[in-house]
């Protein structure tokens, strides 16, 4: 399996899709910023076509969250993007069959024999969601199944790269690189080579701007700003250019996001930040909110490296999940939400694989306390759990650890 089958995947998706004959689309996706550009893809790949689309952020996947997606779009074609993929029979079994469901994503996947959900996750084929390919990139490849002009958006796929820190060898490869060189031709993205890695600039609107500051603006825009419009914002601007919109709420949230992260910090330098034999973790309620729970991650990778850390222990951050999904409406529930990261010393024994990574140590643990999974890397992962499991589940991650280690 390589690229030659998910570009295969990739046009029976899109002939699925218009067999069905719908002049309306639903885009499901991610709120980072990797996230965001690949819902810009889809966005302007599927309104170029004639679609009608709707876009729903998420945070999470998760069983009630998804059955009120499908019972409200229930007939329409369905596309997931950088999230899902995980949780492909889950959405299969609230779907019931309803809409076509694509899940465009590059995380680790379980397909499904459902017709009607149809799981293109690069995983599946062999292309690494880790570096390789984004699920912009991988959203880049749908939209020239669906029409080979749309080439034009490969500039998105690079920003999501980078938004995922793809380039975290110094330089972005794979397919990622085949949409930088696209866009480089096109003159919407410039490289500089800066102390022997590449730095990459996007050239598309006005002046050069760096993408890995922009790629962070983004993930505040849909991760602070999750429940005060942010994810549209971060759309508008990915399409059209930053906009005096865009800086003013950009500049609101990056300040509420200090605050509170400051804050934070103060406690846990104080004692709050708790330590088992694997894992050292800590809880911040609902300080952070109105931020999303998306923040929560942005924390512990902001802290990860930091001296009072253990750099040999897994980072784990609990956040209270809010009631209410935009768009969605209010949920009847008691969850919190589980970020993890690790730190750098560590992230380098679990790429010369002698420590488990993420995507397998958090959803082997969470399924034990009752929790849900999907979109996890090695490096990068996040879960939703019953309230007052959190010490339950960083036992079950040192027990784990521990028979992995053996």
């Amino acid at each position: 399996m390589g690229k030659a089958e998910y570009l295969t995947a990739l046009k029976e998706g899109v002939a699925r899709l218009q067999a069905i004959g719908a002049d309306r689309t639903v885009v499901v996706h991610h709120n980072d910023a990797d996230g965001l550009s690949a819902a810009a893809v889809l966005a302007a790949a599927l309104s170029r076509a004639g679609y009608r689309v709707e876009r729903v952020p998420l945070e999470r996947v998760h069983p009630p969250v998804n059955q009120r997606l499908h019972d409200r779009f229930a007939g329409i074609p369905i596309l997931y993007v950088d999230l899902g993929a995980r949780a492909a029979p889950m959405i299969a079994l609230v779907n019931r069959g309803r809409s076509l469901t694509l899940i465009v994503d590059h995380h680790f996947a379980e397909d499904t024999d459902d017709p009607d959900v149809l799981v293109l996750s690069t995983e599946l084929y062999g292309l690494s969601g880790e570096k390789e390919i984004s699920a912009a990139t991988a959203a880049w490849l749908f939209a020239q199944a669906l029409d080979g002009a749309n080439q034009d958006l490969a500039y998105l796929g690079v920003i999501g790269a980078i938004g995922d820190s793809h380039d975290r060898d110094g330089r972005l490869t794979g397919e990622n690189r085949e949409a930088l060189e696209e866009a480089l031709s096109r003159g919407e993205v410039e490289v500089r080579e800066e102390g022997g890695r590449e730095a990459y600039f996007l050239t598309k609107f006005a002046g050069k701007l760096p993408l890995k500051k922009f790629a962070k603006a983004l993930t505040t825009l849909g991760a602070a700003g999750y429940a005060m419009g942010g994810p549209a914002l971060g759309v508008r601007t990915l399409l059209s250019g930053p906009s005096p919109e865009y800086e003013g709420k950009l500049a609101e949230l990056q300040a509420l996001k200090r605050e509170r992260f400051e804050a934070m910090l103060e406690k846990l330098r104080a004692g709050a930040l708790r330590k088992s034999r694997h894992v050292q973790w800590f809880s911040v309620g609902d300080a952070f909110a109105p931020m999303g729970v998306k923040i929560i991650g942005e924390f512990c990778m902001e802290i990860r490296d930091l001296p009072f850390l253990d750099p040999d222990k897994y980072i784990a951050g609990f956040q209270d999940q809010p009631s209410e999904i935009p768009g969605l409406g209010s949920f009847d529930w008691d969850l919190v939400k589980v970020s993890m990261r690790v730190p750098t010393p560590l992230e380098r024994k679990i790429v010369a694989g002698q420590w488990p990574g993420l995507a397998w140590l958090l959803p082997e643990a969470a399924v034990k306390v009752g929790g849900t999974i999907d979109a996890c890397h090695d490096y990068a992962a996040a879960s939703l759990i019953p309230r007052g499991k959190e010490a339950e589940l960083v036992r079950a991650m040192d027990e784990l650890v521990k028979e992995y280690l053996k």
